[in-house]
This record gives C-alpha cells, structure tokens and sequence, in this order.
C-alpha cells in the first residue's frame, strides 16, 4: 500500500478548422495550415481561473490500488491540491506549486517536500509545474508551434512530431480536429526502453469548456508497466477556494 499511494501522488502530478476523411498522412502541410491549427488549439486552451473537481483514481501496477477518491482544487499557474481517500478515510494530501511538490502519506506516517527531480526522473525529462498542470486539463506538455513541429492530417485528428529528432526522447501529440483538445500524447526513451502515454478518451462541456472526463496514464519501463485511470466528476470553474496544507507533526522525511 506504501508504493501505490507513493506512485498514485506521483503520476497524478507527473472551430473552424476541420480534418478532411480522404487526406493522406504520409503529407506534412503547410506552415500556413499548422499554424491555423494550432491557433485554433490555443483559442480552446483552458482560460479558467480556478477548477474544483472530484477524481475517482485506479492505480495498476506490481500491486494495485484500490480505487480512491480525489479532490482537487487548482489555481491555474500558481498551485495544485489533491486530498486523497477511501471512503470515509483520508489516505493523505499533496500540493504542488510552481518551485516545490509536498505529499503525505498517513497509512505510512511519511512525507515529501523538495522540487521536481522526482517527476523528472519519472518522466526522463524536465518537468514544471505548468506540464502537470497541462496533463490535468488535456494540453500539450510541450508547447505546439509550427517552428519545432509537423503536422499529419488523419481521421478527425491532427498528429504532431518534431521536425528534428531529439536524441533523449520521443514525442508525439494527437489532436483531436473537432474540439481542439489533445486525444494522446507519447513520450518515449528508446536508449532506456521508457515509454509514458497520457490518452484522454472523452470530454465534456462543462460551463462552455471542453474538459476532460476520463484521463489514462501508461507509464512503462523494463521493470514495470504501471496504469493510472482518471474519471472527474462535480467539475465547477472559478469558485474561491483554499489549498490547506500541513505535514503532521512526527512523520518521517522520503529522501531521494
């Protein structure tokens, strides 16, 4: 139980434009056309100022998690909150700002409190604290721009790559060609067999925003296939809310 709650806190952290059925995916369009794309990308990119939702979360893995509830309350670009539980019992909290990631565990009387090593090392790649804020709303964890990318037109969707290979990882985003919102984004290491895929298998419009309602997290490596299954529910836009924080007295430091 010590592992799942430890690696649920860390995956959980870590219109006019329209596809054509007979185009062929093997031809990269125009500049004039990604960049088309990826406007109308930005124009549906989340623009709330806070969001309040309740998760329900399935961690997979060596040992698998029961399901587990949990409220999340964010401010975009300032701080993440999740208070995790099983039914009537609190399992822990983490927060997340954009220089310090904090989690306890209270099954295990533990804690965490540094920056985002931890998630890189995850991910094998740096990450901030606006690519975990992206991955919760169904964004690109890189930023889409017609300079770094190319553009295949598929099946009502748009397939992103890098124009130039990177030598550390692979990248890939699937945009969805109705709602502009990303459908799949893949991260692989082939050096190190390391492979993470986030897939957002439907959304919502809640309040006039496309959200997600169900997002899956593969991440894999040559000693563990782990899953994280996301369901939001009772999701509400620009409320006042508090982020409550405070590592109980007695628990004992996770050092890296």
């Amino acid at each position: 139980m010590k592992k799942t709650i430890y690696i649920l806190a860390l995956i959980l952290t870590f219109t006019s434009c329209k596809s054509k059925k007979s185009t062929t995916s093997n031809n990269n369009t125009s500049n004039l056309f990604i960049s088309k794309v990826i406007e109308n990308y930005n124009h549906h990119s989340f623009n709330k100022k806070t969001l309040k939702a309740t998760i329900k979360a399935k961690y997979k893995g060596k040992t698998s998690l029961p399901s587990v509830n949990v409220s999340l309350r964010m401010e975009t670009d300032k701080v993440i909150w999740m208070s995790i539980s099983k039914s009537i019992f609190s399992l822990g909290k983490l927060k997340i700002t954009p220089n310090r990631v904090q989690f306890y565990n209270k099954l295990q009387s533990e804690y965490f409190d540094g920056d985002f090593s931890l998630l890189s090392d995850f991910l094998g790649t740096e990450v901030n604290f606006e690519q975990v804020q992206n991955i919760l709303l169904g964004q690109a964890v890189f930023d889409l721009n017609e300079r770094d990318y190319k553009i295949k037109t598929g099946e009502n969707q748009y397939e992103f790559t890098p124009k130039k290979k990177n030598e550390l990882f692979d990248i890939l985003f699937n945009l969805n060609a109705t709602n502009f919102k990303i459908n799949k984004q893949e991260i692989k290491q082939e050096k190190e067999n390391k492979y993470l895929s986030i897939s957002y298998t439907n959304y919502e419009n809640i309040e006039g925003v496309n959200f997600p309602a169900t997002i899956f997290i593969l991440a894999e490596d040559p000693k563990n296939t782990n899953t994280v299954t996301m369901d939001y529910k009772n999701v509400a836009f620009n409320l006042d809310l508090k982020y409550p924080f405070e590592i109980p007295s007695g628990y004992k430091e996770i050092k890296l």
